[in-house]
């Protein structure tokens, strides 16, 4: 029963990853449906130049624009915010460890790049999400490994153990050709050696793929998939926010 419970939960999990993945369409970004809607009734309501044309090129740049660094640092809040909620559901769903302290580290790490993607038009581009996530959660499992070796060597020195595991933390990154330097990963090392330190029960290599590179891929998918939700409403309220003043500058 415990075994059928254990396949259940990573089919969860692999089936998430699936269809969050299946969502991104290859050239799809996330103010693409702005763009045609500017170029056939100018609905952002940008007004128009001294000759009466239209003025795609502003209209464009203000739809990818949260208004200041303090409304683009709410967003990045709620989307952080959001994908740790998910995050919690998940982990109480699956009745497994998803949510670890340095994710909050990373939760706020891809919530930023999922903003700026947002504004550049690239949110939802698969390319670029594949990269970020194979190079993280190899950078990730590589560093993690290390560390349950380690931790084997060196676990009656907690001095030498740390300092090791910091070592091999950031070589190990660099000596794996398709992992990428993804520094919170020495957070999620750094957990695992207090914990042998503190002589408690450690898990064995699977901590490196669950929870370290599972929960990675799943905060960059999350975070990307509420960036998406959030930016909507934002640049629908910008635009609207934009008609109102045109119509006010030309009664004037």
């Amino acid at each position: 029963m415990a075994m059928l419970r254990s396949r259940f939960q990573w089919l969860t999990v692999l089936a998430i990853l699936i269809s969050l993945g299946c969502m991104a369409p290859r050239s799809f970004s996330c103010t693409g449906d702005f763009h045609r809607s500017v170029g056939s009734s100018n609905s952002f309501g940008l007004g128009r130049n001294s000759k009466g044309h239209p003025r795609p090129l502003q209209a464009r740049a203000t739809s990818r624009d949260f208004g200041g660094e303090r409304s683009q640092g709410l967003v990045t809040a709620l989307v952080a915010a959001f994908s740790t909620a998910a995050m919690s559901l998940l982990q109480g769903f699956l009745h497994r460890t998803l949510w670890v302290p340095p994710f909050g580290a990373v939760a706020l790490i891809f919530a930023a790049e999922a903003v700026e993607a947002a504004k550049q038009g690239t949110l939802l581009r698969r390319k670029p999400i594949t990269d970020r996530m194979v190079k993280a959660c190899l950078g990730v499992a590589t560093a993690c490994c290390c560390t349950v070796v380690a931790a084997y060597v060196f676990g009656d020195t907690p001095t030498m153990l740390r300092t090791a595991v910091m070592f091999w933390a950031a070589f190990s990154m660099t000596l794996n050709p398709g992992a990428g330097y993804f520094p919170p990963a020495g957070a999620l090392c750094a957990l695992y050696v207090e914990r042998a330190v503190s002589k408690g029960a450690l898990p064995g290599f699977e901590y490196a793929l669950f929870p370290c590179a599972t929960g990675v891929g799943l905060l960059l998918l999350f975070t990307r998939l509420f960036a998406f939700l959030v930016s909507r409403p934002v640049w629908a309220l910008r635009s609207r926010f934009g008609q109102d003043q045109d119509v006010v500058l030309a009664k004037a």
